[in-house]
């Protein structure tokens, strides 16, 4: 396991017990398939991925779990343009480069999209908790196929 894996995993443990959650097998097995993929897998794809260690989990419990983690802000949301449900284990504002075809999510740091002005509609009848830039294209992987 890399440092930089060890050191979210410590994270995840503390952020955890400030929480008010036990670290079970499954939450570390779940946060692990999260951690472990670079594409913000999609509840079915952590499934498949805790399965072959936890045979006997099954998908509500997997789903049950990222519902809790997220709820607690562990882990974060990112709905896409095709609304495919997808979570990522990175919690603060940063922003998404998704592709339309192969559905792959990129994230993407920008201090300049973090200094976007907020429109005044937004400010003005609403409370902002938070924003973030999705750039929806054709990546390099599908045009190359195209």
């Amino acid at each position: 396991m890399n440092r930089s894996k060890n050191t979210r995993i410590n994270r995840f443990y503390n952020r955890c017990r400030d929480a008010g959650l036990s670290v079970t097998p499954q939450r570390l097995a779940v946060y692990n398939a999260l951690v472990g993929s670079d594409n913000h897998p999609s509840p079915e794809m952590i499934y498949k991925h805790v399965q072959a260690e936890h045979p006997m989990i099954s998908f509500a419990t997997v789903y049950k779990i990222l519902e809790a983690l997220e709820q607690k802000g562990i882990i974060a949301k990112v709905t896409t343009l095709n609304k495919t449900l997808r979570y990522d284990p990175l919690i603060y504002q940063h922003h998404h480069i998704i592709c339309i075809k192969c559905k792959k999510i990129i994230d993407l740091e920008s201090s300049e999209l973090d200094a976007l002005p907020v429109p005044p509609q937004v400010k003005s009848k609403h409370k902002l908790i938070d924003y973030s830039v999705h750039f929806n294209v054709i990546c390099s992987d599908c045009r190359k196929k195209e």
